[in-house]
């Protein structure tokens, strides 16, 4: 029954009636207490009768009003009013879609300008959770300045009649116009397939709706429209809708794309978000997506950072998305600066462009192993190739002629033709710090964070020093070939606290290595395209100056492509590259992967977790199995420190406090004591007790001014293990010599004093472990050219056995050190009985489980799991695998002014 004007709902006078349908009757009422012109919805009375729907329509309700968003309509009040609930939302002024429609198809700019706006608001309540179920142009209104608005967002489904799915798409069968009361599915012609079906609806059910609205403003008839509803719904299961044909106002093929694939049958098949539908029209209109870089709304929440590393993947770039890129990159079209978003259903670590701007590659998990792998993507295609062979890859960089992609995987520098998937080891590496490949066919890498920087030509001979470490500095790494093969960029790192990072700049320099010129203060990887130079500055924005190579020198003020850029503080690496006609690419978010610190039972049963989730690593127990040190990484602050987890009372201490990064504590056999490396003031070991009540004791730091070993400064320790009588520590000490390039296994001792080395430098060694009786290491070496596991005697290193087969990583020892445990191929923790009385012998390795941690991507991330002295649990770092990743954005003509 319709309201009187000046009828009391409230606060709320009536001014008079605006319309009525299936959501109820709508009035121009007037706010007595604001004085401000409002619409009041009264919804049908027989809410009344069922209390649980008018709860949920309550929370449904204020689930909207919390959009605000101005693409939705605005929800001020809810109440009710002699039993019926009503809605009080913003008075419109102007006219719905469907008006509009009555009069005729809209031109293909007008259908994009309303569209990019539809997308933004059904995005904006999707990431809320919020499903409309019922989008068609009679819920579209445009007001009077063109600003689009939705209506009834989020309440189709709450007036659902009772009963099961199927009657009620009975009903909305026998309903062609708009909806009446009780009717919650949807309106036969805008309904998607799942819905017809009688199945859940979700995001990608408003997409097909908003897909038909699409079809219907390019054409101006509807999509699927039948004689009867019957037959609309039979034609939405089983046909496409006709070509779109307007001779006077053609439509483009990159639009038509849009909306075919928004109509597809299955919903994995449209778009999988409407973020991705919006930045996909909004690459049409030549404008910038709103809110890809200012918004975390339009790139969605930080879901965790992984931006490292490791989640199951087979990245799918949206295709219609990649379509209207690569329209838009045609010569016909104007240089100017657009914007949008590559969706991806995981973890990218690490990312480069072709120079051609065509092609990306990427690292990113194997959905079924875990493993980083090495991925390649043409941009349009909706199809990427994982490569064999690329097992653990990093860090990928293209050649000059886009036919092959080098990396680093296993502590080695390779390269593979993407012609027939071929793999070449080019050179030996450690934990290498970036590569590029110049147009003369050679490829400068640092193959260590020691800091030098080599070269080798692409055929894997000619090795040699190009910039040697530097005293001054920690680390010289990602370097940057320019165009002419000749020059080259290159960052010097330099590590500690944050006012010592501070001297962390990009430099210039060339293959001889004679001169080199300092250009700009940074915080990462150098990028460099059409005289342009762009790095991250302190804040992690992206910036872009002007680079003159021949002068040796940068002008002008810096530019800011994008406000925050993922970033790697653990190895000053940003998530970005460029290509040479000034397209990048970049993460928005820092994608460091997460992790858990998981029990495991021998037969790899999950048994229960310890601590939150977090960026951490190396998990070590303590000897009576009641804590454990972990390195946990702040991101905010870029720093790391340990903390230790006490496993029964489930809590967490932050054990070290440094500005400077404080990694691998390890502990004393009578867990009294821990030791771990510092990195402020030169690489060294602090001791300190366990209890963290008393100040860190400095056992050795390495520096400059270090006698005996030369360029100290540049070299990193990291304790192992403690000797059984806690005298001495066994540590890895991280080189860059061109003679003993990776790492050895040094003695500390827990005194303090002079380090000792334990093996000779004949390869690199790490990760050792003095057995729990004290007599023999066991640690990983690369001598044979691949990981393996060896044991040798201690103290005196005589002898020496491997136990492992076919590779190996990450030793640990049994508390009886009867067996010996590792990580080994396709990471498969591998158990291996030992026999050491009088001399030493192995059995044959037994696979107990596959882990599938946090994939170490420092020299400093020793372990992903560790084990209790019987040899029965194993607490491992298990990667987490986020819910939802942040798409890649893509810039194009990035160095362009952004359109007005």
């Amino acid at each position: 029954m319709a309201l009187p004007v000046g009828t009391k709902i409230g606060p709320y006078e009536i001014l008079g009636a605006i319309g009525a349908g299936g959501m109820g009757e709508v009035y121009r009422a007037s706010d007595t207490r604001l004085g401000r012109d409002v619409a009041v919805k009264i919804v049908p009375g027989s809410f009344a009768k069922d209390a649980d729907r008018v709860r949920r329509f309550e929370q449904e309700a204020r689930a909207v009003a919390a959009l605000n968003h101005p693409n939705i309509l605005a929800v001020f009040d809810i109440g009710q009013h002699e039993g019926s609930p009503y809605l009080v939302s913003e008075l419109l002024e102007g006219e719905s879609l469907r008006d509009m429609l009555d009069r005729g198809p809209l031109t293909q700019r007008k259908t994009i300008e309303y569209g990019v706006q539809i997308a933004h608001g059904l995005a904006a309540a999707h990431e809320k959770g919020i499903v409309h179920r019922d989008l068609k142009p009679e819920n579209i209104y445009v007001t009077k300045d063109g600003r689009i608005k939705i209506l009834d967002f989020g309440l189709a489904k709450l007036v659902q009649a009772s009963g099961d799915a199927a009657n009620s798409v009975l009903q909305a069968t026998m309903t062609s116009g708009p909806t009446v009361a009780g009717v919650v599915l949807g309106t036969p012609g805008y309904m998607a397939p799942e819905q017809v079906r009688g199945q859940a609806a979700d995001a990608r059910t408003d997409i097909f709706a908003f897909g038909a609205v699409l079809y219907e403003m390019l054409s101006g008839v509807r999509a699927f429209r039948r004689d009867t509803p019957a037959e609309t719904m039979t034609a939405i299961l089983r046909e496409d809708p006709p070509e779109i044909e307007e001779a006077t106002r053609p439509v483009s093929p990159a639009l038509d794309r849009i909306v075919r694939r928004c109509l597809e049958k299955s919903p994995e098949q449209r778009f999988q978000s409407a973020r991705d539908l919006s930045f996909a029209l909004s690459a049409l209109s030549g404008s910038e997506t709103s809110g890809l870089t200012r918004s975390s709304a339009a790139l969605g929440a930080p879901r965790r950072i992984s931006w490292q590393l490791w989640a199951p993947v087979t990245v799918a770039l949206i295709a219609a998305a990649a379509v209207t890129w690569w329209l838009a990159r045609q010569p016909a079209a104007p240089a100017s600066r657009m914007q949008f978003a590559i969706t991806v259903p995981g973890e990218v670590n690490n990312l480069a462009i072709s120079a051609d701007g065509k092609m990306l590659a990427y690292v990113s998990p194997d959905d079924k192993s875990g493993i980083p792998m090495l991925f390649v993507q043409r941009i349009g295609s909706a199809n990427a190739a994982e490569l064999a062979g690329t097992e653990d890859a990093s860090y990928p960089f293209w050649s000059p002629d886009d036919t092959a992609v080098g990396f680093f995987a296993n502590s080695r520098l390779a390269k593979i033709s993407l012609a027939n998937n071929s793999v070449q080891t080019l050179a030996r590496v450690n934990f290498a710090r970036g590569g590029t490949w110049g147009s003369k066919n050679v490829i400068l890498y640092t193959p260590d964070p020691g800091g030098p920087i080599w070269r080798v030509n692409a055929d894997g001979t000619g090795t040699a020093m190009v910039i040697p470490a530097a005293s001054n500095v920690d680390s010289n790494r990602w370097p940057m070939f320019l165009p002419d093969g000749d020059h080259f960029l290159f960052l010097a790192a330099r590590f500690g606290t944050a006012q010592e990072s501070a001297v962390s700049a990009i430099y210039l320099s060339s293959l001889s290595g004679k001169t080199i010129t300092k250009l700009i203060s940074a915080q990462s990887n150098p990028e460099y395209a059409d005289g342009t130079l762009l790095y991250l500055d302190e804040q992690k924005a992206l910036r872009a100056i002007a680079l003159d190579a021949d002068k040796g020198m940068v002008s002008g003020e810096p530019r800011v492509i994008a406000d925050s850029v993922g970033y790697q503080p653990s190895v000053y690496w940003g998530a970005f590259a460029v290509a040479l006609d000034g397209t990048v690419v970049y993460s928005a978010t820092t994608e460091a992967a997460q992790s858990v610190l998981t029990w495991y039972d021998a037969g790899g049963k999950e048994l229960g977790r310890a601590g939150e989730p977090g960026v951490q690593a190396n998990p070590t127990l303590s000897p009576d199995g009641e804590r454990v040190t972990v390195d946990i990484t702040d991101l905010k602050a870029n720093n790391t420190d340990v903390w230790i987890e006490e496993l029964a009372k489930t809590r967490s201490t932050r054990f070290t406090f440094d500005p400077a990064e404080e990694t691998d504590g390890v502990w004393s056999r009578d867990g009294k004591m821990v030791a771990y490396r510092t990195v402020a003031g030169g690489s060294g070991v602090e001791l300190k007790n366990a209890s963290g009540l008393q100040p860190a004791k400095t056992l050795v730091k390495l520096t400059s001014a270090m006698k005996g070993v030369d360029n100290a400064g540049s070299y990193d320790l990291i304790p192992n293990s403690w000797s059984a009588d806690d005298s001495q520590i066994l540590c890895a000490l991280q080189t860059n010599t061109q003679d003993s390039l990776g790492s050895v296994l040094v003695l500390v001792p827990a005194s303090g004093g002079t380090i000792t080395q334990f093996l000779p430098k004949d390869s690199s060694k790490t990760n050792g472990q003095i057995s729990p009786d004290g007599k023999w290491v066991a640690y990983a070496s690369n001598e044979s050219g691949e990981w393996e596991i060896y044991v040798t005697t201690f103290p005196a290193a005589a002898g020496k056995w491997q136990v492992s087969r076919g590779g190996g990583s990450e030793p640990r020892w049994r508390g009886d050190s009867k067996e010996i445990y590792y990580i080994g191929p396709t990471e498969t923790l591998m158990e291996v009985p030992v026999e050491t009385g009088g001399t030493f012998s192995s059995g044959a390795p037994v696979a107990l489980f596959q882990i599938r941690g946090r994939a170490p991507i420092s020299s400093t991330d020793l372990y992903t799991y560790d084990v209790t002295k019987d040899g029965k649990r194993f607490i491992v770092n298990q990667y987490v695998k986020p819910e939802h990743v942040a798409p890649l954005a893509i810039v194009q003509h990035a160095f362009a002014d952004p359109p007005k």
